[in-house]
Order: structure tokens, then C-alpha cells, then sequence
């Protein structure tokens, strides 16, 4: 039944993007257009007093699709989707000349959606950063990649051309994998071991530095944050593209 479930959400999504397409391009090129100009949504993401005391911010979707015991019962937060290679619906034309404007001017349209860890990854009234990433690309070019960042991140090694682990190489709409958030403190990330099961965060590159993505309800849910000269610099484990594949 839940891949029925999905079939229907993508078919629909599908049809939505395409009507937005069709009936909405000077809504979306004016969201784009601010997305393209605005700063950061603020500074909380580069706040001690904020940041090295959140959970949330700590944990990111550490456990999303994997087991867990309570009650003498085992069982997992969600069920894993099959590791399917997916392609932009052909019923859809790029925006600009580039899919990766799709999946960004959708996601452009979430900013402020609540943060909420493990959100339903059928329902877009609130994302944990993994379900963000993903409602973006399925909304936006009915592509449906995994549930939580790590098996994202397994996607992009597995069927992208273009994989990096350095930052400077990111391009607009490339999805960037981090570890775990240990602090703002840069000299607390020196000799740390990173590796895809490490990865507990995700978010679309926006160019210029920036980052569409939501990381916990305290700092606010969708966002736009940079990514050079903070922890999200010295988290960067892995980026790359899921448009172009292999």
C-alpha cells in the first residue's frame, strides 16, 4: 500500500509542477529573483547561545530509517526507500534552461516551513532537513530520492557524474551532506573521522556561498544560511549533483 501511496503523491506533485510551469512563471521567477538577492535569513545558525545547546541541531536526522528498540519491540523509524535511480518527468521543462531552478524555486517556496525530526515524509507542513531535500526535487521534477541524508548522499556517489569533497567545487542546486554538528568552535572538527554514516544533515546549494535547508525548530525551519566561515564549512563531508547522472 505505501508504494501506492507514493505513486499517487509523485503523480500528483507531477501535475502540480507541471500547472506551475504552465500557469505560474512570473510567481516563480519573482521568488526566484529574491532567493537569487536576499542575505541569510539571520544569524542564528552562527550563534552560540543558540546553537550549543540545541538537540536538534546536534542530533539532524541522525535515525531517520534506521532500527530502534523501545518497549522489548524493534522496529524502524520509517521504512527505507529502494536505492532507485530517478530522472526529472520529461513532462516537465527546465526553468531557465536548468532543472536544478525547479527543485530550488519549489524549495524557495517552503521558506519558514517548520523543523520537525522525522517528519512525514508525505506531508509537506514540515521537513526535517532530509525531507526538505527530498520534497524540493519531487515537487519540483517529480523525482523521489530516499527518505533521510545518508541514503541521499549513497544516491549521489552511486549515480551522479559530478561528486566532490570540497566545497569550493559546489554548483547552484547540488545537494551538500554534513556531519554532526559539534559546535562553533572550528578546532572541535580537527581529526574528526567523516564518513557517510556520519552524515546527519543536508541542504541545497543556492551558489554564492548560500544554502537553502532546515536544521531544527530554533533556528527557524527553512532557511538560508552560508555555508563558508561556520561550522557548516567544517561539517562538509560530501556534495554533488543528482541532475547530472550517469
Amino acid at each position: 500500500m505505501r508504494w501506492m501511496q507514493t505513486t499517487a503523491i509523485v503523480l500528483s506533485l507531477t501535475f502540480v509542477a507541471t500547472a506551475c510551469a504552465s500557469r505560474n512563471d512570473t510567481d516563480a521567477d519573482n521568488l526566484n529573483n529574491q532567493l537569487r538577492t536576499q542575505g541569510v535569513t539571520d544569524q542564528r545558525l552562527d550563534d552560540p547561545r543558540i546553537v550549543n545547546t540545541d538537540m536538534d541541531l546536534k542530533r539532524g536526522d541522525q535515525g531517520i530509517g534506521r532500527p530502534y528498540r523501545a518497549g522489548g519491540r524493534t522496529g524502524t523509524f520509517m521504512a527505507q526507500s529502494a536505492m532507485t535511480q530517478v530522472f526529472p518527468n520529461p513532462s516537465i521543462s527546465p526553468r531557465n534552461g536548468s532543472y536544478a531552478e525547479n527543485a530550488i524555486e519549489m524549495a524557495s517556496r517552503f521558506m519558514g516551513t517548520p523543523y520537525q525530526f522525522g517528519s512525514d515524509r508525505s506531508d509537506p507542513s514540515s521537513f526535517d532537513c532530509s525531507d526538505f531535500t527530498r520534497w524540493a526535487f519531487l515537487s519540483g521534477l517529480g523525482m523521489n530520492l530516499p527518505l533521510d541524508s545518508r541514503s541521499q548522499a549513497r544516491y549521489v556517489l552511486a549515480y551522479s557524474n559530478r561528486v566532490y569533497y570540497d566545497l569550493n567545487y559546489a554548483r547552484r542546486g547540488d545537494l551538500l551532506f554534513f556531519t554532526s554538528f559539534l559546535g562553533t568552535n572550528p578546532d572541535l572538527y580537527r581529526g574528526v573521522t567523516k564518513s557517510v554514516d556520519a552524515i546527519t544533515h543536508c541542504g541545497i546549494y543556492l551558489g554564492d556561498g548560500k544554502m537553502i535547508h532546515t536544521a531544527s525548530p530554533r533556528t527557524g525551519g527553512v532557511r538560508i544560511d552560508n555555508v563558508f566561515g561556520n561550522h557548516l564549512q567544517w561539517r562538509f563531508f560530501i556534495g554533488g549533483s543528482v541532475l547530472d547522472q550517469k
